[in-house]
């Protein structure tokens, strides 16, 4: 070829290339016979085209597959939507759905309606429940075959391989957690879909109740109840208080002995709950104080146990207890939050630092100090709407506490919460402990209730200052292995530290008349005067 000629070499390429650009040049420079002082031309110019070319070829490629799967996903949420959507009846009387849907339900718990809205609670709780029992069994079949496996491994009579055997737990490891990931998506949609029917359900009957429909007023025999036997002793007593000097308050107090979760779990038709649905929409709500760790997650500790018992009865007035724990870890993470405490802010503990409420590095738990306090609302347990969660650790537990400590100061918040939010109804732990642990005799007990008695006066005196007059009743739970001894010794404790009313006996002559508290209120005497 002579020298400064341009030669034009024609090839044919199947683009992309099947294998390297470099070693098709070389094939393409053999066949070709292009001369030695051109070969790095044609390389270079090669390889350029090649890498030209495909790229083009691919941003095509990649453009129509988008393309196609915008398409396929468009359609795709339209089945979703059309599957999930439910039909809310249109209503003729201009319902606000979401601002009237408390006033509705209200009004149909106070009517015939009421044993409609409990078989239709009853039956999305027995298809929860069932979905639940089938994880349950699923990942209990999991563990045993995981247990067997590695005790076939370590007991194989040879030498262990620790390598082996790590990776055979790790691997186990992420094999439940799938099952689990996979299960918690089944219950989350189910709960969604069940609340959703529930709302709309809600909402048709009202219509239909306010057309005249009429309802049965016998609940349907779906399934049988029994309460559970009980196996510690039952010990109960009440008391009436008198709180305030010249304007007297009488209050109500329930000492008893119980575990704490017989209040919030139990059979979906437990009498009980026929009474908690009726005050759902009430001023007069029940509470419970609930000591719980110093970690804000749903694995550890009461928070954990509480979790369990609201997965199985569907949620269809409040956001899921898991939803509300995220809430409250959002706001506890905002220091303008933090600062500014409202009745309706889940942290009521104000009087703690910011820069206490720290971060678990390993694990993202928030870690907040004791006396800490978050409110919880339910419409699926026994007897209680309302969960102050108390941080509480083992060392204020079991040691010797004062007025001043922190754990105390958490109970005067829980107390504060709980009047700000129409707790009319109060359980009250009175050891601050769900269980005695032997460590704990009977003077420690006697030194807890009498510091927890004062506390719970004081509060009482206190909002009673400010013009409250709302009667209260204040359930003092002791764990179930509490002595009979104990109990009768905290029974007489208490009358020395509240003031008990007594009828006064008036000596008319030959007549004698009994004055109740009312009438020696009246009067303006003292159930304790002379």
């Amino acid at each position: 070829v002579p020298k400064g000629k341009t030669v034009n070499v024609t090839i044919p390429l199947l683009l992309p290339l099947s294998g390297l650009s470099t070693d098709h040049a070389e094939v393409h420079i053999r066949d070709s016979r292009i001369p030695c002082f051109a070969e790095d031309s044609f390389r270079d110019t090669f390889l350029r085209f090649v890498a030209e070319e495909e790229d083009r070829i691919h941003q095509e490629e990649g453009d129509a597959s988008l393309e196609i799967l915008e398409t396929e996903l468009g359609d795709l949420a339209d089945v979703w939507e059309s599957e999930t959507r439910v039909a809310t009846p249109v209503s003729t009387h201009s319902i606000k759905q979401e601002e009237e849907f408390g006033q509705i339900c209200h009004k149909l718990y106070h009517s015939p309606v009421l044993h409609a809205m409990r078989a239709e609670e009853n039956r999305a709780a027995h298809q929860l429940r069932g979905l639940v029992k089938k994880r349950n069994d699923e990942i209990k079949k999991i563990q045993d075959h995981h247990i067997m496996a590695m005790e076939g491994y370590v007991n194989n009579g040879g030498h262990v391989d620790t390598t082996a055997v790590n990776d055979l737990a790790a691997s186990q490891i992420e094999q439940r957690q799938d099952c689990e990931v996979k299960w918690a998506s089944e219950i989350s949609h189910l709960m969604e879909q069940q609340r959703k029917e529930f709302y709309s359900w809600v909402l048709k009957t009202y219509e239909d109740s306010l057309g005249g429909k009429e309802y049965s007023s016998t609940i349907p025999n779906t399934d049988n109840y029994s309460p559970e036997p009980q196996s510690y002793p039952k010990l109960e007593e009440s008391f009436s208080i008198c709180i305030g000097s010249q304007l007297k308050i009488t209050h109500s107090i329930r000492l008893f002995v119980d575990n704490v979760w017989n209040l919030c779990a139990g059979h979906p038709r437990a009498p009980e709950r026929l009474q908690t649905a009726l005050s759902l929409y009430t001023n007069s709500l029940s509470g419970l104080i609930l000591l719980v760790d110093n970690r804000l997650n749903l694995y550890s500790g009461n928070t954990h146990k509480l979790s369990k018992i609201c997965e199985v009865f569907p949620e269809f007035h409040f956001t899921p207890f898991d939803q509300q724990l995220n809430t409250i870890r959002e706001k506890l993470l905002n220091p303008d939050v933090v600062r500014k405490r409202t009745p309706t802010n889940c942290l009521i503990d104000d009087t703690v630092p910011d820069s206490v409420v720290k971060v678990d590095d390993s694990s993202g738990d928030l870690i907040l100090p004791t006396g800490t306090c978050y409110l919880t609302r339910h419409s699926n347990l026994k007897q209680v709407h309302c969960v102050i969660h108390l941080v509480s650790t083992v060392h204020e537990v079991q040691g010797d506490v004062s007025s001043r400590d922190s754990l105390l100061i958490g109970l005067k918040s829980a107390l504060k919460i709980a009047s700000e939010n129409n707790m009319d109804n109060l359980v009250i732990p009175l050891f601050l402990t769900s269980t005695l642990e032997p460590n704990m005799d009977h003077a420690w007990c006697m030194k807890r209730s009498e510091i927890v008695f004062k506390c719970v006066k004081g509060f009482m005196i206190e909002v009673g200052s400010t013009g409250v007059t709302t009667s209260k009743t204040f359930h003092f739970i002791l764990p179930k292995n509490t002595t009979q001894k104990t109990f009768q010794a905290i029974s007489s404790l208490l009358p020395t530290i509240f003031r008990i009313p007594c009828p006064m006996v008036l000596d008319q002559g030959s007549r004698k008349k009994t004055l109740t508290v009312q009438e020696l209120t009246k009067l303006n005497l003292s159930p304790d005067s002379s």
